[in-house]
């Protein structure tokens, strides 16, 4: 059997263990099956006594953890190793990266004057309605005036549950003076046609929305433009913008300094949540001594699914692969990088599921960073084992123009096909006329939907759909 086009790419991830690679695998193209042949040529290699135990592969979920570390047990068996290897290759951590974090946490936390490790938190209400109350002001990061128009903008509550729930990233831009407002242009403008029955009701009300700002007192939330006009919408826009990215830059200020204070408030109780255990892992490693004894452990990390890898995760990661007298941010100063071997990660900037986590830009960073200062090299998966020919072609046809590369959309990898490639179809459903449904709630139509489409699949069967299983059977929709 022909190897695929890409082989040589999975060649080299696969055996050349002294380099840091970012691999970017597309949809079902066997990452999973290249990660764990990097690891059994770790086993096979004549470091693997040094190695393995220092191995820590990072998935998403404990059950990928368990799947691959699984796989990679039975192919070590299969290898014939010696004992002493699959002794070694039992040392390597195989989780998610709260759970290495809190093996940190185990290990050094003594260093934060942790005396132990604190119980997980993963219902917190009753403390966070302790810690509320233990609250008496918000703001000492910022002035008096900045304080005082941040809280006519927003309330306490909604700046305090940002923290609460560590939506703090980005919080040490600089904040500035409240800017000037500026609507002359929306005072202006001069509604025609239909928009005579709303745009002059919203200049009305942005009037008294100034007026009231000017007086200095009471709550005044930033006003909305109901108009879809679209010569006013611009205009509206251009004339908030710069007080909702004040607005921003103060929240995010606010919502930093209350997830400290929670986080503290937390600890003082002898309890973390999810996001403390990877907060305070990246403050070992900012403490000279825990992180020159956790580098010289000599970890080497494999990191599947980057995409969904947020700043702090990344942060931690990098960091335990420099060398032990690393100091200061490498992304930042871009000293002491991870050592040759001791970094690699797997991942699609296609593929990105959790955007509430996920920063895609800092994954590009990371991406580029790494190949731009010889610290790693790309290689590229685009063979996919999951579609056949007529998928492959939707696909290719139909995301080469969404995933342009332009207006901070990615750049779409074209999939290739496996060398035994079935033909496949592709078949292009409509639902048919729809009733009147005015007044109906999304659900509903949805179901309606859903209830045609399912009664076209149960009479098309497997047979109609040229499928020998509903595992065959794909569904894509908008």
């Amino acid at each position: 059997m022909n190897p695929p086009v890409d082989q040589p790419q999975r060649t080299r991830f696969i055996t050349e263990l002294e380099r840091n690679f970012s691999v970017v695998a597309s949809a079902g193209s066997g990452k999973t099956r290249a990660i764990t042949d990097r690891i059994i040529a770790i086993a096979t290699s004549p470091h693997a006594l040094e190695w393995l135990p220092t191995l820590v592969v990072v998935t998403f979920t404990n059950r990928a953890a368990d799947e691959m570390q699984q796989r990679a047990r039975q192919r070590i068996l299969e290898e014939g190793v010696p004992l002493e290897v699959l002794s070694a290759f039992n040392r390597a951590f195989f989780g998610t990266i709260h759970s290495f974090c809190v093996k940190l946490l185990r290990q050094h936390g003594h260093h934060l004057g942790l005396p132990g490790m604190p119980d997980l938190l993963t219902d917190d209400d009753a403390l966070w309605m302790e810690f509320v109350q233990h609250q008496t002001s918000v703001g000492a990061a910022l002035t008096a005036a900045q304080r005082r128009c941040l809280l006519r903008l927003a309330p306490v509550r909604a700046l305090m549950e940002l923290g609460r729930h560590g939506g703090a990233n980005g919080a040490g831009e600089e904040l500035g003076d409240f800017p000037p407002l500026d609507f002359g242009e929306v005072h202006a403008f001069a509604a025609t046609g239909s928009a005579k029955k709303t745009i002059p009701l919203i200049q009305e009300r942005l009037r008294d929305w100034e007026r009231d700002w000017a007086a200095g007192e009471g709550f005044l939330p930033l006003p909305s433009c109901s108009s879809k006009a679209r010569e006013f919408v611009p205009l509206w826009e251009a004339a908030v913008r710069p007080i909702r990215e004040w607005l921003r830059r103060c929240s995010l200020r606010i919502a930093a300094e209350v997830e400290g204070a929670y986080r503290e408030f937390r600890l003082a109780k002898g309890a973390i949540n999810y996001d403390d255990q990877i907060a305070l892992a990246s403050q070992l490693l900012r403490h000279p001594e825990a992180a020159r004894r956790i580098r010289g452990k000599n970890y080497r990390v494999i990191l599947d699914e980057a995409q969904d890898t947020d700043p702090m995760q990344f942060s931690v990661l990098l960091d335990i692969a420099r060398p032990p007298e690393a100091g200061g941010a490498w992304l930042d100063a871009e000293n002491a990088p991870p050592r040759p071997g001791h970094f690699c990660m797997v991942g699609d900037f296609q593929q990105s599921i959790f955007g509430e986590r996920a920063d895609l830009a800092h994954y590009q960073r990371i991406h580029e960073t790494l190949l731009r200062t010889g610290t790693g090299e790309a290689v590229e998966f685009s063979v996919t084992f999951r579609l056949d020919q007529r998928q492959i072609d939707f696909v290719n046809a139909t995301f080469a123009s969404v995933l342009h590369g332009d207006a901070g959309q990615v750049e779409f990898v074209k999939l290739n096909p496996r060398p035994t490639v079935l033909p496949g179809q592709v078949v292009r459903w409509e639902p048919g006329a729809l009733p009147d449904t005015t007044g109906w709630k999304g659900w509903q139509r949805e179901r309606l939907e859903a209830q045609r489409l399912a009664a076209w699949l149960r009479d098309q069967g497997l047979a109609g759909l040229r499928a020998q299983s509903w595992r065959e059977v794909a569904v894509l929709c908008p």
